[in-house]
């Protein structure tokens, strides 16, 4: 038996003793229950035998039942024979027992209800977001970029330590986190993958990314799916796989290294370009989609090179057309509605321009 074999019996062993459970505590509640109504529908019949007895009717017996449970205890209805009192006794004891059972169970099914909650057992109606499934600190900085541009995050992990961890970084507004096992494929609809602009898978074996993001596209054909992979040489299967975005770790970093050593202001400009913007002074390479209502649509380049640059001191570096991208294109070359513009912009002009454009930063 494999491992995947045992943790199924041992989820269905442990369901099946809760179930057994579930069903001996409804078993006992629906005798108990029983058995307090009789008592009551007694007090009722021995009361109303007396010409001294207050309870003459079932409305009676349960309106002294209910002050009794609720131990307000108005005295307006109370039993004045023998066996009336006897039963009584037993109805006030019982009351006590009940009242807590009450209690405990609707302590136990809130209690149980926040932690599905805290587990995004209900899920999310985030749409337009990000998605990071697999947290570690790599994930941390990526997802700190992405909600520092002002876009939300629903985190994926199998681990409740990170779980907890994500709860205590961020706000519910801006992120969400749900509880689950990777290779449960149905549980991603929690996450509304199929709304989500990106999906970035951060595992740290090649072969688990491989393999998960290939049983990923089977259930969500149209996920946009970004990952990194530590081989460079596995990029070309990557693609294959369906995968948008493949971005090789160790080339990256290189390439950044390498500037560093002969062009440093270089690549200090450089790794401040492809970082969000924070502090006004901070400088970012943003895109921005041309909207049919935009100003821009239909502008030849050149001249939106030149609006962009005195009205929002933001400099036009490319452009993405039909998908392609297009880096300093023909000074002529139309803007179309649907491109993407590039821009290099402070932090101070994202906001204006976010305005301008009508959309925000990104695709």
């Amino acid at each position: 038996m494999n491992s995947v074999s045992r943790r199924r019996l041992f989820v269905f062993a442990i369901c099946r003793y809760y179930n057994t459970i579930y069903m001996k505590k409804k078993l006992i509640f629906f005798i108990a229950a029983l058995l307090y109504v009789s008592a009551i529908l007694s007090i009722q019949w021995f009361e109303s035998q007396s010409a001294n007895g207050n309870i003459k009717s079932v409305g009676d017996a349960f309106w002294y039942a209910i002050v009794t449970l609720t131990t307000v205890g108005y005295g307006d209805f109370y039993p004045v024979t023998i066996p009336g009192k006897i039963i009584g006794l037993l109805v006030i004891i019982g009351s006590l027992g009940l009242l807590g059972f009450i209690i405990g169970e609707v302590t136990v099914r809130f209690n149980r209800y926040m932690e599905k909650k805290k587990n995004g057992f209900w899920g999310t109606d985030f749409e337009n977001h990000y998605i990071i499934i697999g947290w570690n600190e790599f994930g941390k900085k990526v997802a700190n970029q992405i909600i520092l541009a002002d876009q939300k995050v629903a985190f994926v992990t199998n681990s409740k330590a990170d779980l907890e961890l994500i709860d205590d970084l961020y706000t519910s507004k801006e992120t969400f986190c749900l509880f689950a096992d990777y290779s449960n494929m149905e549980a991603y609809a929690k996450v509304n993958i199929a709304q989500s602009k990106r999906v970035f898978v951060n595992f740290k074996e090649d072969s688990e990314t491989l393999v998960f993001v290939i049983n990923l596209k089977k259930q969500y054909p149209t996920a946009n799916v970004v990952v990194t992979c530590s081989n460079p040489s596995l990029k070309e299967t990557f693609i294959n796989a369906g995968i948008d975005h493949v971005i090789a770790k160790n080339e990256v970093a290189s390439k950044l290294v390498a500037s560093y050593l002969f062009e440093p202001h270089v690549a200090a400009y450089t790794e401040d370009l492809i970082a969000t913007s924070v502090a006004d002074e901070d400088s970012d390479i943003q895109q921005f989609l041309i909207k049919e209502d935009c100003e821009f649509a239909d502008y030849e380049y050149l001249d939106a090179f030149m609006k962009l640059k005195k009205d929002f001191n933001a400099i036009l570096i490319g452009l993405v057309q039909d998908g392609k991208v297009l880096k300093n294109p023909d000074k002529k070359i139309t803007i179309q509605s649907g491109d993407y513009l590039i821009l290099i912009t402070g932090g101070q002009s994202r906001k204006i321009l976010e305005n301008f454009f009508g959309v925000h930063q990104g695709e």
